[in-house]
């Protein structure tokens, strides 16, 4: 009776240690977000508001670095044109 025992106990470690394997790589896992931008990148304002927009992200990031979400930019140009701009943020 001693070796069902012992097998029992030996595969409830085994599960208990995955599990909690498991649970310690989920936990590091970073989720990320898309986020679509805009710009007009024929002007300096344009240029200048990405930059500004990258900077920030890294120093947030960079202050929390505990943070798990994060923000992945999607930049779009909008040829100085309003109607190109909405059409961008519909387009893939």
């Amino acid at each position: 009776m001693k070796i069902p025992t012992r097998i029992a106990f030996s595969f409830l470690f085994f599960i208990i240690l995955c599990k909690s394997n498991f649970l310690a790589k989920a936990q590091n896992r970073t989720i990320s977000v898309n986020v679509g931008v805009i710009l007009d990148f024929d002007t300096w304002t344009g240029k200048m508001g990405l930059s500004c927009i990258n900077m920030a992200l890294a120093d947030f990031y960079g202050s929390n670095s505990h943070y798990k979400t994060r923000l992945l930019l999607s930049s779009r140009d909008s040829k100085s044109d309003v109607v190109e701009a909405a059409a961008a943020g519909k387009s893939p």
